[in-house]
């Protein structure tokens, strides 16, 4: 057995702190994975809102969670991540999941911003109830994503400060930079 993805490693720690009726924010829906994993724990009674600023990965997304029947569990936004605050409550989500980088089969030009990302995370910070959870998928293997990911574990860093459970997960010895993922639950 190898070592999970960051991605699998995200579902598989989320899987046993979300728990039916939560409100969980796909900040980058991307290609709606994370989206139907969200919409599926939240259950009937939950909700999922859905974040990208592409109109293609909100087809997409919202295609793969109708084939999933979740349809009623998640609204999706064509919008940056950057701007869900005016979506929910403060103190109100349990989860929120990041998967930084570009759309896969897209334009690889095309990708999540530090500046913004590092917004959207803050936003998120206040969003989350207390023992909330802040998921990020960094993928530093190109030019972007490497400035972007130092940035996030810069930031991600600083939150243990105040109180914040802060973890990294990541490969060692790859051949060129890895995939990696931060978990931050909040006090």
């Amino acid at each position: 057995m190898s070592p999970p993805r960051p991605t699998e490693l995200a579902h598989l720690i989320l899987r046993g702190i979300i728990h039916e009726g939560d409100l969980l924010i796909d900040a980058t829906t991307g290609n709606g994975h994370d989206t139907v994993f969200l919409a599926e724990l939240a259950g009937e009674r939950g909700r999922v809102l859905a974040f990208d600023i592409q109109d293609h990965a909100i087809q997409s997304a919202r295609s793969r969670v109708e084939t999933a029947g979740f349809s009623d569990r998640v609204d999706f936004h064509l919008k940056s991540h950057a701007e869900m605050a005016g979506h929910a409550e403060p103190g109100t989500v349990a989860a929120v999941m990041f998967n930084l980088g570009y759309l896969p089969g897209e334009d690889h030009q095309l990708t999540t911003e530090e500046y913004e990302t590092l917004a959207a995370l803050t936003t998120a910070t206040t969003l989350l109830k207390p023992g909330g959870i802040l998921s990020v998928v960094c993928y530093p293997g190109h030019d972007a994503g490497m400035i972007e990911a130092a940035a996030v574990e810069s930031w991600a860093s600083t939150r243990t400060a105040e109180g914040w459970r802060v973890a990294k997960y990541a490969m060692l010895g790859t051949l060129r930079p890895a995939p990696f993922l931060i978990l931050l639950s909040k006090p």
